[in-house]
């Protein structure tokens, strides 16, 4: 996840194809006074609007006729842009957004912000919701509620033929290793590199960036060798970036037991319990009637899917 615009050089050197985005907002994108760059394509037609889930929300989103999801681009395939330097968003959240607005019967928008700026936003009333690959996490459920949506683990990206030879977070030791700041993967990088100290093993050199794609670009460019992500995003970077010939996974047990893994939620106000039923319920209905499915089949990632949309079942 990202909190600020990096350049088009970047974009350059990354190669992504057109599916995996890497650029934020042009600067001439209206945005608004929570620093948004909003998009608010239509719902999906294929969708249905539900009467009785739209009466289960709040007046006021009634009233607007809209629900503002705050998310954070790009971070594919939970949220990207249809073309480098575009403004259409697409993926995993920026699909079932839409689907989630058709069955509630409101528009969902779609608001780019900074990564630690989404939960905030929520708290000042400037967004309803977060949908950014969130994991659900007790930390987290201090400031919010989760409609919980996808079950996910953590591997570790390498360079393409790992040159390292990386085979477990017990190689990491001694190493640099990129990482999003404010993400729950930094605080535990800064973990395991203490548990190294404490055993007399050299720590892990984290070099913190704003943004997931320059993350991406210091393994491109070895000044690190390695970074720890979500298995569904790290996946998706190894399939689109350089068609393929940029990455590859290190799967290993270890990797997902030291930084948790989890449940990804649709993150709401702790206040907002009528807008988390209805969140609920219409989530439900979606993964009843196979729209859900069919989202995350789009993308390749049917393997993280749930059955039941529960609240606040996230570990640490």
């Amino acid at each position: 996840m990202k909190a600020a615009p990096f350049l088009t050089t970047v974009i350059a050197i990354l190669s992504l194809g057109a599916c995996a985005l890497t650029s934020e907002p042009p600067t001439t994108t209206t945005a608004s006074a929570a620093g948004q760059a909003s998009s608010t394509a239509a719902a999906e037609p294929s969708v249905a609007a539900d009467s009785a889930l739209h009466d289960l929300l709040p007046e006021r989103i009634r009233s607007a006729g809209v629900i503002r999801v705050a998310t954070n681009i790009p971070y594919p395939p939970w949220e990207m842009y249809t073309t480098a330097g575009g403004q259409q968003p697409t993926g995993i959240d920026y699909d079932l957004s839409q689907a989630l607005g058709a069955k509630l019967g409101v528009r969902a928008s779609f608001d780019h912000m900074s990564f630690d700026g989404m939960i905030p936003a929520i708290q000042a009333g400037k967004a309803d919701i977060v949908m950014a690959g969130l994991f659900d996490t007790p930390k987290r459920r201090q400031s919010l509620d989760f409609v919980d949506y996808a079950e996910d683990g953590y591997s570790m990206l390498v360079a393409k033929g790992n040159p390292e030879g990386l085979k477990d977070v017990a190689d990491l030791s001694g190493k640099t290793v990129a990482v999003q700041s404010s993400t729950s993967e930094e605080a535990s990088l800064d973990k395991l590199s203490k548990r190294f100290e404490s055993e007399g093993k050299p720590g892990v050199t984290v070099l913190r960036f704003p943004g997931d794609s320059e993350a991406f670009l210091a393994i491109k460019s070895g000044k690190a060798v390695a970074r720890v992500q979500a298995t569904s995003a790290a996946a998706y970077a190894v399939k689109t970036f350089d068609n393929g010939n940029a990455f590859e996974l290190v799967n290993a047990p270890s990797v997902t037991e030291q930084f948790g893994g989890g449940i990804e939620g649709i993150g709401v106000a702790k206040s907002d319990g009528e807008l988390r039923t209805a969140l609920q319920q219409a989530l439900q209905a979606l993964m009843d009637d196979g729209t859900y499915l069919k989202i995350l089949a789009k993308y390749g990632v049917e393997d993280i899917a749930l059955t039941k949309a529960e609240i606040n079942q996230g570990t640490e």
